[in-house]
């Protein structure tokens, strides 16, 4: 086995060096910089990222605990902002950050969109559109997965 895929066969579960390549990668790391850490090949860590799909599920799963840890931070400082926008609104220069409110909340002709269409013919054309959409999707059979699958495969155990 080359050094580019030691340690990657597996039974089930991630292997170790596949943890800590998460690990760096939720941190911002590149995939060369993962790979020099961790003493595999650049290209070893771009399949595991583009091929493998337990190495993509958890990766994701900890970019969703990072992002949602963040985004608690980030409500924590709503109400300061907006004691602090209402002393500024009254403020000298209040019309401006009045202004940049309104843009900020995003009060704009893309609401007007989101609200849906107005002719009927346009909400029945989305209508079966999605419905067309959901009928594909739920005909692919297992078969089918089983091809996607052995072709992630094959890309992640090709050697480059």
């Amino acid at each position: 086995m080359s050094k580019a895929t030691k340690g990657y066969k597996r039974e089930q579960g991630l292997t170790t060096a596949q943890l800590n390549a998460i690990d760096l990668l939720v941190t911002g790391k590149t995939d060369q910089e993962v790979a020099n850490i961790i003493e595999v090949n650049r290209v070893t860590v771009t399949k595991w990222r583009n091929y493998d799909i337990s190495f993509q599920a958890e990766l994701n799963k900890r970019r969703k605990e990072i992002w949602g840890a963040s985004i608690d931070k980030l409500r924590a400082l709503v109400p300061k902002a907006m004691e602090r926008l209402e002393k500024e609104v009254d403020g000298e220069n209040g019309w401006k950050v009045a202004l940049e409110v309104i843009k900020f909340a995003g009060i704009e002709s893309k609401y007007i969109r989101e609200i849906g269409h107005d002719e009927a013919d346009e909400i029945l054309t989305e209508l079966a559109e999605k419905k067309m959409n959901q009928e594909l999707f739920s005909m692919t059979s297992d078969y089918s997965k089983k091809q996607i699958l052995e072709e992630y495969r094959g890309k992640l155990e090709a050697e480059i």
